[in-house]
Order: C-alpha cells, then sequence, then structure tokens
C-alpha cells in the first residue's frame, strides 16, 4: 500500500525523506571539512591555536551571554504584543531549551519544540508562539542581510567581487521590502483566508490549514505595531552586535587587525551559511564560510581554520550547555507533551 504506517512512528514515506535529507546534510557536512582539511597544514594549525590570546575567549563569552539575554528579551516583547502576559524570566528557559536542542538535532527540531510543547508551561497559545518565531526568523534574516551588506559595503572592492558586494546590498533592500509587505498586508490576507475558510466544511484539512494560517497572520499584525516593530528591530540588532563581539575578540584573539565592522560580515556570513543543510551543530558549512571570511580578511589559511573552529565551539559549546542546564532546571517546560501524549491516550 502506498500509505503504509509505521505502528512505530511516522508514515513510512516520511521517514524516508527524513533520512534522505539527513543523508544529505552529512554528505555536505563532510564535503566542506574535506575542502578545509585538503587547503591546510595540520602543524601550522596547531602553531597558530597556541598563538591565540586566550583571555579574548572571556570578552566573547561575555559579548554571546549579552546577545542571548536580547533575544529572549525580543521573545518576551513578540509574545506580549499578542496579548499574552510572560515575563523575559518565564521565557528564558523555553527560548535557551529549544537552542540546544537545535544544536544537537536535526532540522532545527529545537524551533518545532519551542512552537509546541513548551509554550502550554509558560501560558503561551500555539498560534502566538509559531507566529512569534516565524517573525523571530525573517526579522534575523533580515538582520543578518543588513549586516553582510553593511559589511561587504566597508570592505568594499578591493578585497570583494563587484557581484558579492552588490548582491549582499540588494538582497537586504529586498528583504526590508519583502517584509514590510508581508506586515502591512498581514491582516488584510487574514481576513481573506478566513472568509474562504468559512465557506469550507470545518472538518477538512484544508480548511484548517486555512484557519492556521489566518491565525499565523493575526499575530503577525499585532507584532507589527510601530511600537513593537521598534523594538523588536531594535533588540535584533542589539542581539546580533552581541554575536558579532564574539567573532570581532577571536579576531583580535589571533592578532588580525580588524574592526567590529569586518566582525559584522564574518557572523553575517557564517550564520547565514548554516542555512544549507548539513549535519546537527552545522558542521562543515559553518567551518567552511568562517574560513573564507577570515582569508578574505587576509588571514593565512591556518589561522582561518584555527579561527572556524574556535568560532564554532564558541557558539556552540556555551549555548548548548545553558540551555541543557535550563531543561534541567525547569522541567516543568515539557508539561506541554505530557498534556499531549494524556490526550492521545484518551
Amino acid at each position: 500500500m502506498n500509505n503504509e504506517i509505521d505502528p512505530a512512528g511516522p508514515p513510512l514515506p516520511a521517514r524516508r525523506t527524513s533520512r534522505v535529507r539527513a543523508a544529505i546534510g552529512w554528505i555536505i557536512s563532510i564535503a566542506c571539512i574535506a575542502v578545509i582539511a585538503y587547503n591546510v597544514d595540520f602543524d601550522g594549525v596547531l602553531a597558530a591555536l597556541g598563538s591565540f590570546e586566550w583571555p579574548f575567549l572571556l570578552i566573547a563569552l561575555v559579548s554571546l551571554a549579552a546577545g542571548y539575554t536580547m533575544r529572549i528579551a525580543r521573545w518576551a516583547v513578540m509574545l506580549r504584543a499578542t496579548g499574552t502576559p510572560v515575563t523575559i524570566r518565564q521565557c528564558a528557559a523555553p527560548f535557551l531549551g529549544s537552542i540546544a536542542l537545535n544544536n544537537v538535532l536535526p532540522l532545527r527540531a529545537g524551533d518545532i519544540v519551542r512552537a509546541t510543547i513548551f509554550p502550554g508551561a509558560i501560558g503561551v497559545p500555539r498560534a502566538a508562539a509559531i507566529g512569534s518565531i516565524v517573525m523571530e526568523r525573517l526579522v534575523d534574516l533580515l538582520t543578518l542581510l543588513l549586516c553582510l551588506a553593511i559589511g561587504a559595503a566597508w570592505l568594499g572592492a578591493d578585497r570583494l567581487p563587484d557581484w558579492l558586494a552588490n548582491g549582499a546590498i540588494l538582497l537586504a533592500v529586498g528583504g526590508i521590502g519583502v517584509m514590510f509587505a508581508i506586515l502591512l498586508f498581514s491582516g488584510t490576507l487574514a481576513q481573506l483566508l478566513s472568509r474562504i475558510a468559512a465557506t469550507r466544511p470545518p472538518t477538512a484539512f484544508a480548511t484548517r490549514v486555512l484557519v492556521a494560517l489566518a491565525q499565523l497572520l493575526v499575530g503577525f499584525r499585532q507584532m507589527s505595531g510601530a511600537r513593537v516593530l521598534v523594538l523588536v528591530f531594535g533588540l535584533s540588532m542589539l542581539a546580533w552586535l552581541g554575536e558579532a563581539g564574539v567573532y570581532w575578540a577571536l579576531l583580535v584573539g589571533f592578532g588580525l587587525e580588524a574592526p567590529l565592522l569586518a566582525a559584522l560580515m564574518v557572523m553575517a556570513f557564517v550564520t547565514l551559511s548554516t542555512l544549507v543543510p548539513s549535519s546537527p551543530g552545522y558542521v562543515g558549512p559553518f567551518h567552511l564560510a568562517a574560513f573564507a571570511a577570515i582569508t578574505l580578511l587576509g588571514g593565512t589559511e591556518e589561522i582561518a581554520t584555527s579561527y572556524a573552529v574556535l568560532a564554532h565551539l564558541m557558539v556552540w559549546v556555551p549555548t548548548t550547555l545553558a540551555g541543557g542546564l535550563a531543561m534541567l532546571l525547569s522541567p516543568e517546560i515539557f508539561r506541554g507533551a505530557v498534556a499531549q501524549s494524556g490526550a492521545t491516550a484518551a
């Protein structure tokens, strides 16, 4: 039968698709690491690591913590805009837990958990949680494109091809236009989808999809007030400046004289590379992007490799540990999963 079901899990075609995606991710990760390994001398990498000024890791850690504090505050702002009275403290454990799960599980599974399971523990409707995460991703993408455009404009034609510098600027401008078009027309689209859903059988799958999309757009509308947008974009810039501080501290630690604008470009380029399918933890594309960015800034291949390894450890290890600890100390955030299992059993 085409619709064969595995009693222990989801439909077999869906499981096969997941396996194919995971296999593709691993292939890309291995290929990226192989490219770096082929181009570097590992004795030189060890020498570069030995020359690194390790006190700069403390600066990087403080900057990373400040950036994630801004991210948690931004999520709380978006949820409050939908009428949910949450505090920054309530949002901390679910947010950090989802980041840790994203770091160790494929396909950004942590975002799915934050959208479907964690909201129940802090009294957030699922529609509001899903809308806030989609909004968060759109804002992050736009902020990163802006950072990349600013960094590319600073580097100029001396170090970047014209097509790359101009492409980054065009993507940033286009992203701003698309983002504001979505926010501007979200209310109208929500009303249109609700009217269409009202003409269809309420139990039909297509009707449920239309209703879910309408609720998502209503959430966008609630989060698109002028005051909320200013706060969200302001906190986003502070969050990514905090992460850029990590990359700047590592640049200085390796003796590469570069301003914060250079670190901003490196951070944006490396973070956007994690959109490429890879193994859990973004191994491979992250390292290759960091390697390419540092060589563009004049670093040797050995320094670029050392930088890529340290940068990945610096943004992966602390967030994974913090998220794991948050879940351990706040087991109540899984209350939504318990409620779901109880409802299924009933």
